[in-house]
């Protein structure tokens, strides 16, 4: 039924091919999509990728996600929206792609930071963490104190270029296709409260000056993240 992609971007392109199908009426109101693993084997690519794209038709209005009991076409497909939407979508920057990203750069500015750390810098990541603690109840607030905390280590790594890399990143984990995904995932009671805890060992490890335990303690907290936004596979 479906082609198989080969693009860079190969979320898009699985957006396309169901919009696609939708006009044509092969897909219709109503009709339920495959679970991921299917989808994944049918456009021979992968769930990371499928995730994205099930994100990205959320966002477009093509699909509505119904807890726990899968993906349903919408009633209607608005083309002018869609247009619009899908314009400032290709734009973004592939989520999974960030985190492949992440967990090569980030684990090198936590060494750095463990050797490099002031008392400042210390109590501004220290701050950035309390203040994830109290917006427990608000995932858009976690989100933004979270990406203080990690932007506080790149510039506790004094280090002018990965700081200048980590704020490029930074503002891909702001798209609106990483907050979809990162929402569904916070939203997971205990979740929040997991994360601030891998992210105390973190700074225990920055505080501590132990380079190695804080790189192990930064990667394992990204797989986590990775782990976690493929973890509610829709049904």
């Amino acid at each position: 039924m479906f082609r198989r992609v080969k693009t860079r971007k190969v979320y898009m392109e699985i957006v396309e091919q169901i919009r696609e199908f939708v006009e044509e009426g092969k897909l219709k109101p109503g009709d339920k999509l495959p679970p991921e693993h299917v989808l994944a084997k049918q456009f021979g690519t992968s769930r990371p990728s499928v995730r994205e794209a099930l994100s990205a038709l959320e966002i477009l209005g093509i699909i509505e996600s119904r807890g726990g009991k899968g993906n349903f076409i919408k009633n209607s497909l608005n083309l002018p929206s869609y247009r619009q939407k899908l314009k400032k979508l290709e734009e973004e920057e592939s989520p999974f792609e960030l985190l492949e990203a992440r967990k090569l750069i980030e684990v090198q500015i936590v060494s750095l930071a463990a050797q490099k750390a002031t008392k400042e810098d210390i109590a501004f990541i220290e701050g950035a963490l309390e203040k994830m603690r109290n917006a427990a109840g608000d995932v858009l607030e976690v989100m933004k104190f979270d990406r203080e905390f990690h932007i506080g280590i790149a510039k506790a790594a004094h280090n002018s270029v990965l700081f200048s890399i980590m704020n490029y990143i930074a503002d891909g984990l702001k798209e609106e296709l990483f907050i979809k995904l990162k929402e569904k995932s916070l939203s997971t009671p205990g979740r929040p409260q997991k994360y601030i805890v891998e992210h105390t060992r973190i700074l225990n490890a920055i505080k501590n000056k132990d380079s190695e335990e804080a790189s192990k303690r930064m990667y394992n907290h990204l797989v986590d993240v990775e782990r976690d936004l493929l973890s509610s596979e829709e049904i």
